[in-house]
């Protein structure tokens, strides 16, 4: 019976890392808050082989000492057998932590055992050396060890490994490799980086063919290569390189061309891992329509400040004082969203506005909820506030709230931002860089809302010097129309066309066009 058990073991996990391992098509609904739900809520650690980096260990020892402090070291990508001495495993690193266990299973039918898992459930660290990583996926995917694992990353828990162990963390893996060293055999590992395949020993066994071809039948999975004597960092969302070598992320949207991205270790290798993740599945953004549109009406802001023309005339288009308008205040900082929604609320209200409500949510679950898309379905005006764009990305791009939204125009209602609140309102989103607003183009985050198609907007732009941006944007995607936004300024646009409110200038650049101003009361199209 035990023989039998043993074979019946042996044939799930072939059927598993066969080469038919089904590919991940690219999915346009998985966007915006899905992948920010998919983000680890603990640390990774992944090492391509060779020495671990000195501040990789340092980062790992400080995450796994808080906590229990406990250490588990899983060394069975390498053969285990009768008489291996298994706490050798752990000597590298029992100096550093108060507790630190071995977790080694010679068998399948070992590691479904329940002390197997019980091992794991109080540890605040793991660590999983290298080997072969098809051997960690025999022994443990898809028992309640691969359950324990995402547990300590669920509860802030770190989890590192080097080669074997860094491939090991991805469920869409590279087992091993054909006679052809550019013919990868993919396999099913734990899943505790999703969207992910990883690779290693990256330059120094010349993988990057192999990779290449893995992203080719995975589209829309990102690849991420790790050169030896080099360490991937993550930390929720934000990816940090650091070692001797790069990290290459590497991905193909339609199972063709492939596009590639280099980090190398210290700052120039600071990432946000759902950036990364959306440049993956997202084809390059092209206009959803020329620059008008066909019902309601558009406000956006330069930031700085609102003048009460400005404030009027939004509430004049949603319908008057009895109007239900809607803040937005989801770009702010985490805590931050009661003062936002008030500051933004407080401006209509002191012009009469007699029913403003504020919708602060920020996760999916709360945005896509009946109660917000009834409010958004009976607004007539949307304001969204101030702060940084990817953040409204995030909570509303591919929900039922943002369809909603775009009812408010459809039956001629308002949309309209200041700041960040005008940007995202545009079709391009200009300055949507999660780790900072200094680049006009990051993509990933190049995708905005699109009340207002065909245009990208960008603000505070006199005050701010940011016409060679605008240049820039303009060469680098001819085919939007850029506007600038002076602060305290306002693009009213409506189904004739637009007009300026306010004390400063809005700024049109088009390609192969002179670039054109407009001031307080010009009316004109955008074109």
């Amino acid at each position: 019976m035990a023989r039998i058990r043993r074979l019946l073991g042996w044939l799930v996990f072939f059927v598993m890392t066969s080469r038919e391992v089904p590919a991940a098509p690219p999915s346009s609904a998985l966007s915006g808050q899905d992948f920010v739900a998919l983000v680890p809520r603990g640390s990774l650690v992944m090492v391509g082989g060779g020495g671990v980096p000195r501040a990789a260990r340092d980062y790992f020892v400080a995450e796994g000492k808080k906590g229990t402090g406990k250490l588990v070291v899983i060394p069975s990508a390498s053969v285990s057998g009768p008489g291996k001495p298994r706490q050798e495993a752990a000597l590298e690193w029992a100096g550093d932590f108060p507790e630190a266990s071995v977790l080694d299973c010679a068998t399948r039918q070992d590691a479904l055992k329940p002390e197997a898992a019980q091992v794991l459930e109080d540890a605040q660290a793991v660590w999983i050396g290298g080997g072969q990583q098809s051997r960690l996926a025999e022994l443990y995917q898809g028992t309640p060890v691969e359950k324990a694992l995402r547990a300590v990353l669920k509860r802030g828990g770190v989890v590192g490994g080097t080669s074997a162990g860094a491939a090991i963390l991805c469920k869409i893996m590279i087992a091993s490799q054909e006679k052809k060293p550019d013919e990868p055999v993919m396999g099913v590992g734990w899943d505790l980086l999703p969207r992910v395949i990883m690779d290693q020993h990256f330059m120094a066994r010349k993988h990057e063919a192999r990779l290449r071809n893995a992203v080719r039948t995975n589209p829309g999975l990102l690849g991420l290569a790790i050169d030896e004597g080099t360490a991937l960092v993550v930390n929720q969302r934000l990816l940090a390189v650091t070692g001797t070598g790069e990290v290459r992320a590497v991905w193909s949207h339609n199972g063709k061309e492939v596009r590639d991205l280099q980090l190398k270790a210290g700052d120039a290798g600071k990432d946000d891992l759902v950036r990364l993740w959306r440049m993956a599945i997202n084809q390059p953004p092209s206009p959803s329509g020329k620059p008008a549109l066909e019902n309601g009406s558009i406000v956006a802001v330069g930031g700085g400040g609102m003048v009460p023309e400005v404030v009027e005339k939004f509430m004049e288009l949603a319908g008057g004082k009895e109007a239900l308008i809607v803040v937005l205040p989801t770009a702010g900082e985490p805590g931050d969203s009661d003062r936002e929604a008030r500051q933004a609320g407080s401006f209509f209200k002191r012009a009469g506005a007699k029913n403003v409500r504020s919708l602060p949510g920020v996760k999916r679950a709360e945005v896509d909820s009946p109660e917000y898309v009834k409010v958004l379905g009976e607004a007539k005006g949307v304001w969204f506030g101030g702060g940084r764009q990817w953040r409204f990305v995030d909570a509303y791009e591919g929900t039922k709230a943002l369809e909603a939204m775009r009812g408010v125009l459809a039956r001629g209602g308002v949309i309209g931002g200041s700041s960040a609140g005008a940007t995202i309102v545009g079709d391009y989103l200009c300055r949507g860089g999660p780790l900072g607003n200094r680049e006009i183009l990051v993509p990933g985050y190049d995708r905005g809302l699109a009340f207002l198609p065909g245009v990208g907007i960008d603000q505070h732009f006199a005050q701010r010097q940011r016409f060679a941006d605008m240049e820039l944007f303009i060469r680098e995607q001819p085919a939007f129309l850029g506007v600038g936004i002076d602060e305290a300024t306002a693009l009213v646009v409506h189904r004739g066309g637009a007009l300026v409110l306010g004390p400063g200038q809005v700024h049109l650049y088009r390609q192969g066009k002179p670039k054109r101003a407009f001031t307080q009361g010009e009316a004109f199209q955008l074109d």
